[in-house]
């Protein structure tokens, strides 16, 4: 006989076929096993507390536990590597490539060229010395300083002016209020060009949003420049005009623009005027670029040019392919030469092809193929064909060559550059052809020149310039936060026992000032507000960061046996599980649970489960977390599941 009492009554089964005895003792053996199975069961998976009460477990639950700070504090100190701060470098480089070598026409020669920074300041060089049977000269050369933060350039050796050309002398520009940058230069004959006086010149440009509004230049000898230079949405306009003493006294004077219409089709126009030495000289044009295609497109172009004695009409049209690394262009012109010299006037039709193509094969081939063809009326043809080939042979040896075809030994035309780099950043380079005259050669000025020169590259260290960026890592309470990672754009640092942080040589720029929430003590957090710093040139800036602490809530799950409504002995409850949010932790033997590394705000604590022999008083309450303190005493209590006393009867 197998008796339940689900609700205080008993009921009885009673064998009466000998057939079922079997089935009833199988029965009885799976209520058994079933019996001894629940505990395990219930000790896996506690069940989930409800409203109405405990919800027996149906399956296996998962929940996560914070880490304990002082597990978090430990792992920090651990020694598991960190990625080490990167502050500003306190040094900048200036490559140096340094030549000595052979220079045809003089015993040697030595050339210096130089790039890189000196305190913050640009420099470039490049200059070459030779010393033959004329002694030591100075060929050619060019130095520039420039600051980038105070906005001034010092140029000395071969400048360029647009009032004066090619020039040997001095120039120095800098910054002025108003989007102004005037520049005071000296201008004097250089080597190889017309002998002329030297004057001294002042030239001011005004610049707003990247326009030209004007530039000057009036020199010493009366001589000025006037320029001007816009551009609005798709239109672009400069005028020009010029006024020369020396070596003769010329005017000129242009004007020119360019209209984009659309998706690409363009066009383009431009009148010039000069005046000289009482001769006069008149050039107009206009183009209209058309697309064809993405990788095509065709330029219409028709010029006129005229003189006192002579004019020509030129028609022309253009045509660019590119297609992957093959790129062609081809220019077609045709225009009558109208003169009457002496006496005598004619008419001559003039015919001229340009073709340009060029081919790249990665970075060790590349070819250019120029031809021109020019026909006259008289029978007379032009031919022009060169073409220019570098090609790498190695990772080390580099050869470029500008040669005629099809006669490619024509020594005239031929130009050579070869250049083998050596071990210890030496390299051999020698160039041939119609390069500058190294020395003054009589009768010997346009033909072909030989230069050997074996170079050292040098880095040389120099001091490096910028601002000075600082300021202090703080609590809430302002208490410096020592070991926080900081970082500035690209850098980084890490804070002092008193939570400063010093940035030094930072270049000029715009940075995000930050922590890095990775690096930061286990005990504080950063709210992400950074700051964006504007490093305009070395002046000192000072930026504070805050940081929050970290903080935890601790309580105790317990039966409040002797109703006094506070925690004692033996009242703990272990293995509840509390829940804030999307974490989980569980009470240990003493009935004690803890939430670390909380940011201060107001949370809702909640008893996800509980063991099954008891009830659940309140399932939840909301505590708030200050900066200043952890939370205690967010207790939960519960109650013990009182389980009804079941009498069985006998009946007969």
């Amino acid at each position: 006989r197998i008796t339940s009492a689900p609700s205080g009554r008993s009921r009885s089964f009673v064998n009466r076929h000998p057939r079922s005895a079997e089935r009833k003792a199988f029965c009885l053996a799976m209520v058994i096993v079933v019996a001894a199975a629940a505990p395990v069961a219930q000790e896996a998976a506690p069940p989930v507390a409800t409203a109405a009460g405990i919800a027996p477990a149906t399956a296996l639950r998962t929940f996560q536990l914070a880490k304990p700070a002082d597990l978090l504090i430990q792992e920090a100190a651990g020694p598991t590597p960190t990625t080490p701060p990167r502050p500003p470098t306190a040094t900048e480089s200036l490559r140096t490539m340094i030549g000595v070598g052979y220079v045809q026409g003089a015993d040697w020669g030595s050339e210096i060229m130089a790039g890189g920074a000196i305190g913050g300041t640009q420099v470039q060089l490049n200059t070459l010395i030779t010393s033959g049977r004329e002694g030591l000269r100075f060929d050619h050369g060019s130095l520039s300083l420039f600051d980038p933060d105070a906005r001034w350039r010092v140029e000395a050796g071969d400048v360029y002016s647009q009032l004066r050309g090619a020039s040997a002398g001095g120039r120095v520009s800098w910054a002025a209020p108003g989007n102004r940058r005037p520049a005071i230069a000296i201008y004097g004959p250089r080597r190889g060009t017309p002998a002329r006086a030297t004057v001294v010149s002042y030239r001011d440009q005004v610049q707003l949003r990247g326009q030209t509004l004007l530039d000057a230049e009036v020199a010493s000898d009366k001589s000025y420049l006037l320029r001007s230079r816009l551009g609005v949405s798709h239109l672009d306009l400069e005028a020009f005009y010029r006024s020369q003493r020396a070596p003769v006294a010329s005017r000129d004077a242009s004007l020119s623009g360019g209209l984009t219409l659309w998706r690409g089709l363009g066009v383009a126009g431009g009148v010039f005027g000069s005046v000289q030495a009482g001769e006069r000289s008149d050039w107009r044009m206009v183009s209209v670029r058309v697309p064809v295609a993405r990788f095509l497109d065709l330029t219409l172009e028709r010029a006129f040019a005229g003189t006192r004695d002579s004019s020509s009409t030129t028609s022309a049209v253009m045509g660019s392919l590119t297609a992957g690394n093959l790129r062609l262009f081809h220019r077609f012109q045709q225009g009558e030469y109208d003169f009457a010299r002496n006496g005598f006037a004619g008419t001559l039709e003039r015919q001229q092809t340009q073709s340009m193509s060029s081919y790249s094969r990665g970075p060790r081939l590349n070819l250019t193929l120029q031809l021109a063809t020019q026909r006259t009326e008289t029978g007379q043809v032009q031919h022009w064909e060169e073409l220019q080939t570098t090609l790498k042979l190695s990772r080390t040896t580099t050869v470029r060559a500008v040669t005629a075809v099809p006669d490619l030994r024509r020594r005239d035309r031929l130009q050579a550059y070869l250049r083998q780099d050596l071990p210890y950043r030496l390299a051999l380079q020698a160039d041939y052809g119609r390069i500058s005259a190294f020395q003054s050669i009589p009768r010997e000025l346009d033909r072909s020149r030989l230069k050997v020169m074996l170079f050292k590259t040098l880095d040389i260290a120099t001091p490096a310039r910028g601002a000075e960026v600082s300021g202090r890592v703080l609590d809430y309470a302002g208490r410096g936060v020592a070991g926080a990672r900081v970082k500035l754009g690209p850098y980084s640092v890490d804070s002092d026992r008193q939570g400063g942080y010093v940035f030094k040589h930072v270049p000029r720029g715009q940075f995000d000032l930050s922590l890095d929430q990775t690096l930061l003590p286990a005990d504080f957090a950063w709210d992400g507000k950074g700051q964006r710093v504007t490093v305009t040139g070395a002046r000192a800036l000072w930026a504070d960061l805050r940081v929050t602490p970290l903080n935890a809530i601790h309580g105790r799950v317990y039966v409040d046996r002797n109703q006094n409504s506070h925690f004692d002995a033996g009242e703990a409850v272990g293995g509840v599980v509390i829940r804030i949010g999307d974490h989980f932790t569980a009470t240990d033997g003493g009935g004690s649970y803890s939430f670390y590394n909380l940011w201060p705000a107001s949370y809702v604590i909640r008893l996800h489960s509980a063991p099954a022999e008891f009830q659940i008083a309140s399932e939840e309450r909301t505590v708030t977390l200050l900066d200043g303190a952890p939370v205690t005493g967010a207790d939960f209590r519960l109650r013990e599941t009182v389980k009804p006393i079941v009498w069985e009867s006998r009946s007969r």
